[in-house]
């Protein structure tokens, strides 16, 4: 038991060298980000649905209203601020089903019959090679704008990833020595699954999910964008560029480019993180 558990990867099999500044740094962008919507009602004391006819389309720095208003005099800030909250909620929420979905799909193919392991292929090679806008904005057009329809449509069109790594992962460990190990020594089949080949198969699974939390945020704010996502009145950043499209080249051009930079630097401090992982920059504890 000794040999397997020295050679068992543990679930915090990986970790950010600090030698990696670019790393901490997304990973700062983002803890801000969510610091920022958990602390939205504290940063700001203004409504974010609440119109005022008197203070229509301020630029930024107006008094009190440090990044402006819209055309209905909504403050920007809190609408940023409260957009947060439902952008980066579907991101989250959808990339954990989208894992943990992908994840069961993997281990039943891996573990399971050859028919079965076939099915779960063919049917994630199907599914992927379709236009995968597409099949959301068919589902969102079905199921209704809501947040509960973006977050279904995103599992729905991202498991196929996670699913054929964790397959190929958990295959490709089936026969390495500590996993025969753990057989001779009388485990069963699903011990060996949960208590080495799932951890075992944690780091390239770790970096497909950081990639989802990204396509999940933007598949919400293309969704949004076209009015088949979060309902207008709930705040969030697809929301705000579909209501500032029409004023980009009317001089407000700050209704645009605040809420596309919050999505673009999520994006890209997401995929920064996701390239560590990817690229193994993780070492074991």
């Amino acid at each position: 038991m000794a040999v397997t558990d020295r050679a068992r990867p543990g679930f915090l099999a990986f970790r950010v060298p600090a030698r990696r500044p670019g790393v901490w740094a997304a990973g700062a962008v983002l803890g801000l980000l969510a610091l920022a919507a958990v602390c939205a009602p504290l940063l700001t004391s203004l409504d974010p649905i609440a119109t005022d006819t008197g203070a229509t389309s301020l630029p930024p720095g107006s008094p009190g209203h440090p990044l402006g208003t819209d055309l209905l005099g909504r403050d920007l800030l809190a609408r940023l601020l409260y957009g947060a909250r439902t952008s980066l909620l579907v991101g989250l929420v959808a990339a954990a089903i989208t894992v943990v979905a992908g994840v069961l799909l993997g281990a039943v193919a891996a573990a399971g019959p050859r028919w079965l392991d076939e099915l779960v292929a063919r049917t994630a090679d199907v599914l992927l090679s379709l236009p995968m806008l597409i099949v959301v904005l068919a589902l969102a057009a079905v199921m209704g704008p809501s947040l509960g329809t973006v977050v279904v449509a995103v599992a729905v069109t991202s498991w196929m990833p996670v699913a054929l790594v964790a397959r190929a992962e958990l295959v490709s460990q089936r026969e390495r020595l500590y996993v025969r190990a753990a057989y001779a020594l009388g485990l069963s089949r699903g011990q060996v699954l949960r208590r080495h080949l799932l951890p075992g198969a944690l780091p390239p699974v770790a970096s497909i999910a950081a990639f989802e939390v990204g396509h999940a945020v933007l598949t919400e704010s293309t969704l949004s964008f076209l009015g088949l996502g979060v309902p207008p009145n709930r705040p969030s950043w697809g929301n705000l560029l579909t209501e500032a499209q029409a004023h980009l080249l009317t001089g407000e051009w700050y209704t645009v480019a605040f809420p596309a930079a919050c999505v673009v630097v999520t994006i890209l401090a997401v995929n920064v993180l996701a390239s560590a992982v990817a690229r193994g920059e993780g070492r074991a504890w």
